[in-house]
């Protein structure tokens, strides 16, 4: 069964915080792979960097590898 998903949750925007809280991404490899230009795209506002959850998921599902899939 395929869930819908809440378009006002797609478009929210995380910080690096929240995105190492809830995709156990560290915060510091973000930063990192900002700095050299690689790793997911994200939004500047000013001196806050924010994440968008839907580009999150797409990121992470466009560069999932092999088969995780468990029987």
């Amino acid at each position: 069964m395929k869930m819908k998903k809440d378009p006002q949750k797609q478009n929210e925007l995380l910080t690096e915080k929240e995105v190492q809280k809830e995709y156990k991404i560290n915060a510091r490899t973000l930063q990192r792979e900002r700095n050299l230009g690689i790793g997911m795209p994200y939004i500047k506002l000013n001196r806050r960097v924010r994440y968008q959850r839907e580009i999150i998921e797409r990121y992470l599902a466009k560069n999932t590898k092999g088969d995780f899939t468990y029987k």
